[in-house]
């Protein structure tokens, strides 16, 4: 078989964990799909638009304390069909800001294993 070579800047990792999203005029929880240091696949209850700004905070570890907030913004969304999803709303978010020691605990997390 052959290996083709991670295109990304940041490798991706699988990422099935509650997320707090934040935006503007509503706080509500997203499931992630796959993290990586410069950002995070979310499935979500509601819709958003390409290129808003959004606040997440991401649990690492299992205790309340290791979190990562994130200041980001949406880069693609794709929808799914409500009928068989109850999140039916795929977002990319790319991390804009992140305090430096939760980006070297996402950096951490994400290095890729082979």
């Amino acid at each position: 078989m052959i290996k083709v070579a991670e295109s990304r800047k940041y490798p991706r990792k699988k990422f099935d964990r509650s997320v707090k999203c934040i935006t503007t005029s509503v706080m509500f929880d997203c499931k992630g799909v796959n993290l990586s240091a410069g950002g995070i696949c979310i499935r979500s209850p509601i819709s958003f638009e390409s290129g808003q700004g959004i606040t997440l905070i991401i649990p690492l570890g299992d205790d309340e304390e290791n979190m990562v907030m994130a200041l980001g913004k949406v880069v693609w969304i794709e929808q799914m069909d409500e009928k068989f999803n109850e999140l039916p709303v795929y977002a990319g978010i790319q991390f804009l800001a992140t305090a430096r020691k939760c980006q070297l605990e996402l950096n951490k997390l994400c290095v890729p294993t082979d």
